[in-house]
């Protein structure tokens, strides 16, 4: 074929005109199910509370306080909410008089509130841990200590303290429902009458559960300095534990009359939020420098 030809029937093909192509689309359906795991967590934000130069015995009318939230990043509802400090046992030996302020655990001075009033009034420990001053009693107390007393001490609560006596049960110890816990109803003023439980006004706290080998409960109720707390009795009268909120602790739950953070009416769902603020009460006659750090633990139970 000639060479002009050929070129020619390929000039006339690239004009040609060819015809349209129409693409069509097509769908389907998939059917999606979503099974989620039961996954109880919750998350307290801030990680970390300080407090720096906290003057002994200061009360203020409103504490300077920090706020935290609890958020339920978990599957599951949540009714109550309690909280504990490791006190008792991380403080196992007693600091009184030694100039130590190491040997101060940092959670004995954390006082909380679950509510918006933030006045002083409102506030109450977590626990706060109170050892006895046997061996190094106020002079004003010698001479007048009930014969039959194991142990004293004072009840810091911020600038006042209330002295305090231990009497052990019938079998010697203080987790005896015979084992009593006397305290002065009014705080210290310098006088003899100050440290004499036993002539003047006092509250008796009676051991109310026994079933502890460790610790002796009481149920404070509406009765003294102590009014609405819970106050545990070391089985060997060298100390007493004072707390207000649930421990989540087999040792110390035996008492009725804690507070939880949260409890109900409503259920706590995934992705609600829940406040509260915490502050600290140092007593006077605390060593100045820092304490050795506690661990504050927020539960949630279904």
């Amino acid at each position: 074929m000639n060479t002009k030809i050929i070129i020619s029937i390929i000039a006339l093909l690239g004009v040609l005109s060819l015809p349209s192509i129409v693409l069509a689309s097509a769908s389907d359906t998939v059917t999606i199910n979503v099974n989620v795991s039961v996954y109880a967590l919750i998350e307290v934000s801030p990680k970390t509370a300080t407090f720096n130069q906290v003057t002994p015995g200061y009360e203020p009318d409103i504490p300077d306080s920090l706020a935290f939230t609890i958020t339920n990043v978990g599957s599951v509802n949540f009714t109550q909410m309690y909280v504990a400090v490791n006190v008792p046992g991380s403080e196992q030996t007693n600091p009184l008089g030694t100039g130590d302020v190491s040997k101060y655990f940092a959670g004995g001075f954390v006082v909380l509130k679950n509510e918006t009033d933030l006045t002083t009034g409102k506030w109450k420990f977590v626990g706060r841990q109170e050892w006895n001053l046997t061996d190094g009693k106020p002079e004003d107390y010698k001479g007048h200590e009930s014969t039959w007393a194991q142990a004293w001490g004072y009840f810091g609560n911020v600038s006042r303290q209330y002295f305090w006596e231990l009497v052990n049960g019938t079998n010697g110890l203080c987790n005896g429902t015979s084992a009593v816990l006397n305290m002065k109803n009014y705080a210290v003023n310098g006088t003899a009458d100050a440290y004499v439980p036993n002539s003047g006004d006092y509250t008796p706290y009676t051991v109310d559960n026994t079933d502890n080998p460790d610790w002796g409960i009481i149920n404070a109720e509406n009765n003294g300095p102590l009014a609405n707390y819970c106050i545990a009795l070391r089985t060997d009268c060298t100390r007493i534990f004072i707390y207000q909120w649930k421990q989540g602790d087999s040792q110390l739950d035996s008492c009725t009359g804690y507070w939880y953070l949260y409890d109900g009416p409503n259920e706590f769902a995934p992705n609600n939020q829940f406040d509260f603020n915490i502050t600290v009460w140092v007593p006077k006659g605390i060593p100045a420098g820092d304490t050795s750090p506690s661990t504050l633990t927020i539960t949630a139970t279904p």
